[in-house]
């Protein structure tokens, strides 16, 4: 039965690839990428409703944490992780998703 699972299990493993990662960054991104990237998805999905953020500019990422921080924007889980964040966190997330392929 081990057998079985193995082929399986690698199988799964190589078509889920590896994190999204910058040539010049973190494998993952600095810290905190990690908390987008459990929603936002670095492929592109029908019909979801969260948007892709891999490839978007730094500028408008920044301002759309920074609204979700302030409450601007109201949601359900954005503004609690934006909280999280200081504006040179945000940043460094921010350009780090800019800088990685659309």
């Amino acid at each position: 039965m081990h057998r079985l699972l193995l082929p399986g299990l690698a199988a799964a493993l190589l078509m889920a690839g590896g994190p999204v990662r910058a040539a010049d960054g973190p494998p993952g991104g600095p810290p905190g990428a990690s908390s987008c990237t459990g929603c936002h998805a670095s492929m592109k999905i029908a019909d979801s409703v969260i948007p892709r953020i891999a490839g978007r500019k730094a500028a408008d990422i920044v301002t759309f944490m920074r609204e979700y921080r302030s409450g601007a924007w109201p949601s359900s889980v954005m503004g609690r992780i934006a909280k999280g964040f200081d504006d040179q966190q945000i940043e460094a997330i921010a350009a780090w998703f800019a800088a990685q392929p659309e």
